[in-house]
């Protein structure tokens, strides 16, 4: 048995919801073929949200890491493929902290970009062969999700874990559209594609 951890993250900003925790916490304790999912909903702040994982890493010893954020954006799920060290928040972090262009790793020898360890090809051609919309990403900006990104694969990187590691973003799903009003160029993506989507992910992230 192969072990996934799964991780979504709680409201942020005038929010009262986020899909993401929804969905993490609908897949916690499940099995999705020969992997067991750990579900984790993080706070919304740049480095909380990294040690909560941290430390669960340091004891499950996952084999992959599936992170998903929310971001009204775009368009489908998007792969975030490059993170950057770079905090520069559009408002304030659930603790209230909103760093203007300050590093997460003020170290002088720190990696300016690290990337997400997954086949994003191979697992994006999953998902459109399902019909679920996808599209890629260089930039995972430099909100939260970006600083998840960059202190996940920076410890992947400094522990030389041997574990895959992807971060998705995704839109509002259909069952908040009476409670989120969102502008007309903004989507919505069916509830069901997203689980859809997180299962088929679960089962190929590892081959």
């Amino acid at each position: 048995m192969k072990t996934i951890i799964l991780t979504g993250f709680l409201p942020f900003g005038d929010y009262t919801s986020n899909p993401t925790g929804a969905s993490t916490q609908y897949f916690n304790t499940r099995r999705i073929g020969e992997n067991k999912i750990i579900g984790i909903v993080l706070p919304c702040t740049y480095h909380g949200a990294f040690e909560v994982l941290s430390k669960i890493m340091d004891v499950e010893r996952p084999d992959a890491i599936i992170s998903t954020g929310l971001s009204s954006s775009v368009k489908g799920i998007r792969f975030e493929k490059t993170f950057r060290n770079l905090m520069n928040g559009k408002y304030p972090d659930a603790d209230g902290y909103s760093p203007v262009e300050i590093p997460l790793d003020p170290s002088h020898h720190a990696v300016e970009q690290l990337h997400a360890k997954a086949k994003h090809a191979f697992l994006s051609d999953i998902l459109r062969a399902k019909g679920i919309p996808v599209e890629s990403s260089d930039d995972a900006e430099a909100f939260i999700c970006n600083a998840l990104g960059y202190l996940t694969a920076k410890k992947i990187q400094d522990e030389k874990l041997l574990m895959r590691h992807i971060f998705i973003h995704i839109p509002w799903t259909d069952d908040y559209v009476s409670k989120i009003n969102l502008a007309p160029e903004k989507i919505f993506i069916k509830k069901e594609q997203l689980y859809q989507a997180i299962e088929l992910l679960a089962e190929h992230i590892l081959l």
